[in-house]
């Protein structure tokens, strides 16, 4: 791998409400295992050690980057369906990020991870975050009723390593098999997997600068401080956000939240088939319409972020990090982006039921001021049934699966 620059960007000394990264020495790249069963440690402790010693290896002519091997005993967790929820471990690991004083975290665990678009799935990079859960379950030959294997276990979750590792830097895909960004289909694959190019390694020490999002607020710092920082930190990374956003896809989060969209048509359906709407779109100025709908569409992205969000985590010290705002921003962007669309089509549903459906008669007798019948007056109610929807929608998609959303808002995709 080529070497990136040999220090993080550096801060400005004459901005107190930033803290240089805690190691200024270069980029820090955490391997955490998190055992869970416990059922054979040293057998674990001892296959994450060799792998890591690899992983370091590949990473050795990579100027400014360290590896660390942690280790986080014991948490809580409860498996669903004969697997564990790969969110509960990226939800700790963006707090330990925080803490272990990380800038890219690999999770390691022993058990097996449930998954959404496939039989099942040994790893999840979360560029978003900068972390990635990767499950040791299946790369033993063992699994498969074959003669235990260590080296080859080794083998595979070194591969792993590299290959998450490679998502958290933006690196895309190869069609070689035998390079580390393959898109593999099977455990089997994995060994094969050793190279990178040219144009990799020229890639990687391009994004690693970028990426690593290594900047903090000074421990202890006021509201307004961190309030600025946020701001700054947002602007600075403000095409990486729209990136997240548009990865995240308004129109497949809005798939994944079914009690939303039927909450909000139930709503659009009864205040359609009513004769107050009506009155409003008779008599209210279009700009009173206009504003109520942005309060609207901001109302429901905050409900929503509310109930789907991680959250912006601070340590111990009260400092808050640039990648916790980043992430905070993309996933406030995209259910944003989610609620607008939303809000979008059913203004269009509203728009073309009273443009060829609804009775001219009730169009002109419902309204107790003016009738209803101009193009204005359609296009003011739909956006005030759309907005009352929309905000309906949202309370109602708080209940929708915590996971699938999250999965859809942080995790890049299943391996």
């Amino acid at each position: 791998m080529t070497a990136p620059p040999p220090n993080p960007s550096p801060v400005p000394s004459n901005d107190t409400s930033v803290a240089p990264a805690p190691d200024a020495t270069g980029y820090r790249v955490g391997v955490m295992t998190m055992e869970v069963e416990a059922d054979r440690p040293d057998a674990f402790a001892g296959l994450v050690r060799s792998a890591v010693d690899r992983f370091d290896a590949t990473l050795a002519g990579t100027a400014g980057v360290s590896v660390k091997l942690l280790a986080f005993r014991g948490p809580h967790m409860t498996p669903a369906e004969g697997a564990y929820r790969p969110l509960d471990f990226l939800r700790v690991g963006m707090t330990e990020k925080l803490e272990r004083r990380v800038h890219f975290l690999l999770i390691v665990t022993e058990v097996d991870l449930a998954a959404t678009a496939f039989t099942y799935t040994v790893a999840l990079p979360s560029r978003l975050t900068n972390v990635a859960v990767i499950s040791t379950k299946r790369l033993d030959p063992a699994y498969r009723g074959e003669e235990p294997d260590a080296a080859a276990a080794a083998a595979n979750l070194t591969a792993l390593l590299r290959h998450c590792f490679g998502h958290l830097l933006n690196l895309p895909h190869h069609p070689d098999p035998a390079n580390v960004m393959y898109d593999f289909a099977g455990v089997d694959e994995l060994a094969a997997m050793t190279d990178l190019t040219e144009a990799q390694r020229s890639r990687i020490g391009r994004n690693l600068p970028r990426e690593a999002r290594e900047r903090a607020t000074a421990n202890r710092a006021g509201r307004l401080a961190r309030w600025g920082f946020a701001l700054r930190i947002t602007g600075a990374n403000a095409a990486g956000i729209v990136a997240a956003a548009l990865r995240a896809n308004p129109i497949r989060l809005l798939g994944r939240l079914p009690t939303l969209v039927t909450t909000a048509l139930s709503v659009l359906l009864v205040l359609f088939f009513s004769p107050e709407p009506w009155d409003v779109g008779s008599t209210v100025e279009l700009y009173q319409l206009a504003l109520f709908s942005a309060v609207a569409v901001l109302g429901a992205t905050a409900a929503l972020y509310r109930a789907f969000a991680f959250g912006a985590a601070r340590d111990r010290g009260r400092a808050l990090s640039e990648s916790a705002v980043v992430t905070a921003a993309a996933t406030m962007l995209s259910l944003g982006a989610t609620m607008a669309l939303l809000f979008v089509l059913l203004a269009g549903l509203v728009w073309l039921g009273s443009s060829t459906i609804f009775p001219r008669k009730l169009m002109e007798t419902w309204p107790t001021v003016d009738p209803a019948v101009r193009t204005a007056d359609h296009l003011k109610l739909s956006l005030f049934v759309a907005a009352i929807a929309t905000l309906a929608g949202s309370l109602g998609g708080r209940a929708d699966s915590r996971d699938l959303v999250r999965g859809v808002l942080f995790v890049d995709e299943e391996t």
